[in-house]
Protein backbone atom coordinates (compact mmCIF):
# COMPACT_ATOMS: atom_id res chain seq x y z
CA UNK A 1 0.00 0.00 0.00
CA UNK A 2 1.31 3.45 -0.94
CA UNK A 3 0.56 6.72 0.82
CA UNK A 4 0.01 10.17 -0.62
CA UNK A 5 -1.13 13.27 1.25
CA UNK A 6 -2.43 16.80 1.07
CA UNK A 7 -2.47 19.90 3.28
CA UNK A 8 -5.41 21.63 4.90
CA UNK A 9 -6.32 25.24 4.16
CA UNK A 10 -9.19 27.58 5.07
CA UNK A 11 -10.40 25.62 8.10
CA UNK A 12 -13.71 26.82 9.50
CA UNK A 13 -14.81 25.42 12.88
CA UNK A 14 -18.29 25.53 14.41
CA UNK A 15 -18.45 24.08 17.93
CA UNK A 16 -21.98 22.84 18.54
CA UNK A 17 -21.62 19.49 20.27
CA UNK A 18 -19.72 16.28 20.73
CA UNK A 19 -18.90 15.17 17.18
CA UNK A 20 -16.69 17.03 14.71
CA UNK A 21 -17.71 16.77 11.05
CA UNK A 22 -15.09 17.32 8.35
CA UNK A 23 -15.33 17.78 4.61
CA UNK A 24 -12.71 18.42 1.99
CA UNK A 25 -10.39 16.59 -0.41
CA UNK A 26 -8.40 13.47 0.40
CA UNK A 27 -6.56 13.80 -2.93
CA UNK A 28 -6.41 16.33 -5.77
CA UNK A 29 -5.90 15.93 -9.48
CA UNK A 30 -3.31 17.40 -11.80
CA UNK A 31 -0.40 18.58 -9.64
CA UNK A 32 3.01 16.98 -9.12
CA UNK A 33 3.60 15.96 -5.50
CA UNK A 34 6.88 15.45 -3.62
CA UNK A 35 7.15 11.88 -4.96
CA UNK A 36 6.95 13.17 -8.57
CA UNK A 37 3.48 11.67 -9.02
CA UNK A 38 0.34 13.17 -10.56
CA UNK A 39 -3.11 11.76 -9.91
CA UNK A 40 -5.04 11.90 -13.17
CA UNK A 41 -8.64 13.13 -13.05
CA UNK A 42 -10.94 10.15 -12.76
CA UNK A 43 -8.29 7.83 -11.31
CA UNK A 44 -10.73 6.76 -8.58
CA UNK A 45 -13.83 6.40 -10.80
CA UNK A 46 -13.61 2.64 -11.38
CA UNK A 47 -12.99 2.01 -7.69
CA UNK A 48 -15.87 4.25 -6.58
CA UNK A 49 -18.25 2.19 -8.73
CA UNK A 50 -17.48 -1.01 -6.75
CA UNK A 51 -18.72 -2.31 -3.39
CA UNK A 52 -15.16 -1.86 -2.03
CA UNK A 53 -15.88 1.83 -1.52
CA UNK A 54 -17.97 0.85 1.52
CA UNK A 55 -14.85 -0.57 3.16
CA UNK A 56 -12.76 2.63 2.96
CA UNK A 57 -11.76 3.80 6.45
CA UNK A 58 -10.88 7.18 7.93
CA UNK A 59 -7.78 6.62 10.06
CA UNK A 60 -5.07 8.26 12.11
CA UNK A 61 -1.60 8.27 10.50
CA UNK A 62 -2.42 5.39 8.11
CA UNK A 63 -2.91 2.96 11.00
CA UNK A 64 -5.82 0.70 10.04
CA UNK A 65 -6.07 -0.28 13.72
CA UNK A 66 -6.82 3.36 14.59
CA UNK A 67 -10.05 4.16 12.76
CA UNK A 68 -11.21 7.57 14.02
CA UNK A 69 -14.42 8.25 12.16
CA UNK A 70 -17.23 7.27 9.80
CA UNK A 71 -16.99 8.02 6.08
CA UNK A 72 -20.35 9.57 5.19
CA UNK A 73 -19.56 10.57 1.59
CA UNK A 74 -16.78 9.89 -0.90
CA UNK A 75 -16.93 11.06 -4.51
CA UNK A 76 -14.81 12.27 -7.40
CA UNK A 77 -15.33 15.72 -8.91
CA UNK A 78 -13.32 18.04 -11.16
CA UNK A 79 -10.95 18.94 -8.32
CA UNK A 80 -10.23 15.58 -6.72
CA UNK A 81 -11.51 12.99 -4.25
CA UNK A 82 -14.06 14.75 -2.05
CA UNK A 83 -14.93 13.38 1.39
CA UNK A 84 -17.30 14.02 4.26
CA UNK A 85 -16.62 12.27 7.58
CA UNK A 86 -17.83 12.28 11.17
CA UNK A 87 -15.10 11.91 13.78
CA UNK A 88 -16.19 9.30 16.32
CA UNK A 89 -16.69 10.32 19.95
CA UNK A 90 -13.94 7.97 21.18
CA UNK A 91 -10.87 8.94 23.19
CA UNK A 92 -8.70 9.05 20.05
CA UNK A 93 -11.45 10.68 17.99
CA UNK A 94 -11.84 13.48 20.56
CA UNK A 95 -8.07 13.96 20.78
CA UNK A 96 -7.74 14.21 16.99
CA UNK A 97 -10.71 16.61 16.83
CA UNK A 98 -8.99 18.95 19.30
CA UNK A 99 -5.70 18.76 17.37
CA UNK A 100 -7.49 19.60 14.09
CA UNK A 101 -9.38 22.52 15.66
CA UNK A 102 -6.16 23.82 17.22
CA UNK A 103 -4.36 23.53 13.88
CA UNK A 104 -1.77 21.08 15.24
CA UNK A 105 -2.84 18.48 12.68
CA UNK A 106 -3.50 20.02 9.29
CA UNK A 107 -2.65 17.47 6.61
CA UNK A 108 -4.41 14.49 5.05
CA UNK A 109 -3.17 11.49 3.11
CA UNK A 110 -4.54 8.50 1.16
CA UNK A 111 -3.49 4.86 1.47
CA UNK A 112 -3.85 3.27 -1.96
CA UNK A 113 -2.66 0.71 -4.50
CA UNK A 114 -1.64 1.75 -8.03
CA UNK A 115 -3.53 -0.38 -10.55
CA UNK A 116 -2.44 1.53 -13.65
CA UNK A 117 0.03 4.33 -14.39
CA UNK A 118 2.20 5.81 -17.11
CA UNK A 119 5.60 7.53 -16.98
CA UNK A 120 6.25 10.81 -18.76
CA UNK A 121 9.59 11.67 -20.39
CA UNK A 122 10.53 13.91 -17.47
CA UNK A 123 10.18 10.97 -15.05
CA UNK A 124 6.86 12.06 -13.57
CA UNK A 125 4.48 9.15 -12.94
CA UNK A 126 0.83 9.72 -13.87
CA UNK A 127 -1.49 7.61 -11.71
CA UNK A 128 -4.46 6.67 -13.90
CA UNK A 129 -6.24 4.01 -11.85
CA UNK A 130 -6.14 3.69 -8.06
CA UNK A 131 -7.57 1.36 -5.44
CA UNK A 132 -8.27 3.14 -2.14
CA UNK A 133 -7.88 1.47 1.26
CA UNK A 134 -8.11 4.44 3.61
CA UNK A 135 -7.41 8.12 4.08
CA UNK A 136 -5.93 9.66 7.18
CA UNK A 137 -5.13 12.69 9.25
CA UNK A 138 -1.30 12.74 9.23
CA UNK A 139 1.59 14.73 10.66
CA UNK A 140 3.17 15.39 7.25
CA UNK A 141 1.82 14.77 3.75
CA UNK A 142 3.24 14.63 0.23
CA UNK A 143 0.79 16.89 -1.62
CA UNK A 144 0.11 20.52 -0.68
CA UNK A 145 -2.83 21.35 -2.96
CA UNK A 146 -6.01 19.76 -1.61
CA UNK A 147 -8.03 21.39 1.16
CA UNK A 148 -10.25 20.72 4.13
CA UNK A 149 -13.17 22.93 3.20
CA UNK A 150 -15.18 22.84 6.39
CA UNK A 151 -15.47 21.40 9.87
CA UNK A 152 -18.46 21.61 12.15
CA UNK A 153 -19.53 20.27 15.52
CA UNK A 154 -23.07 18.93 15.73
CA UNK A 155 -24.79 18.43 19.04
CA UNK A 156 -26.04 14.96 19.83
CA UNK A 157 -27.35 15.88 23.30
CA UNK A 158 -29.81 13.53 24.96
CA UNK A 159 -32.28 15.50 27.13
CA UNK A 160 -33.66 14.04 30.35
CA UNK A 161 -37.41 13.33 30.25
CA UNK A 162 -38.49 14.00 33.84
CA UNK A 163 -42.11 13.00 33.09
CA UNK A 164 -41.03 9.35 32.78
CA UNK A 165 -39.30 9.26 36.18
CA UNK A 166 -40.92 7.91 39.36
CA UNK A 167 -40.69 9.70 42.72
CA UNK A 168 -37.48 7.93 43.82
CA UNK A 169 -35.73 8.73 40.51
CA UNK A 170 -36.80 12.39 40.68
CA UNK A 171 -35.55 12.64 44.28
CA UNK A 172 -32.20 11.10 43.30
CA UNK A 173 -31.85 13.49 40.35
CA UNK A 174 -32.66 16.47 42.55
CA UNK A 175 -30.04 15.42 45.11
CA UNK A 176 -27.49 15.09 42.28
CA UNK A 177 -28.29 18.58 41.01
CA UNK A 178 -28.19 20.03 44.54
CA UNK A 179 -24.72 18.50 45.03
CA UNK A 180 -23.53 20.04 41.77
CA UNK A 181 -25.00 23.39 42.83
CA UNK A 182 -23.15 23.18 46.18
CA UNK A 183 -19.85 22.46 44.39
CA UNK A 184 -20.33 25.44 42.06
CA UNK A 185 -21.22 27.78 44.95
CA UNK A 186 -18.18 26.60 46.94
CA UNK A 187 -15.88 27.25 43.96
CA UNK A 188 -17.40 30.70 43.43
CA UNK A 189 -16.91 31.50 47.12
CA UNK A 190 -13.26 30.39 47.01
CA UNK A 191 -12.57 32.57 43.97
CA UNK A 192 -14.25 35.61 45.57
CA UNK A 193 -12.11 35.18 48.72
CA UNK A 194 -8.97 34.80 46.58
CA UNK A 195 -9.81 37.98 44.65
CA UNK A 196 -10.38 39.91 47.90
CA UNK A 197 -7.05 38.70 49.35
CA UNK A 198 -5.21 39.70 46.18
CA UNK A 199 -6.59 43.21 46.48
Amino acid sequence: MENKGISRENLSVKSEGANLYLEGYAAVYGNVDSYKDIIQAGAFDAFLATEEVKRVKFCYNHDMCQVIGVVEELKSDEKGLYFKVKLSNTTLGRDVAVLIEDGALSEFSIGYKTEDSIYKEDGVRVLTKLFLYEFSVVSRAANSKAVLTDSERKDEEVKTDFSKMDYAQLKSKLEELEAQKAEILAEMGARIIMAINLN
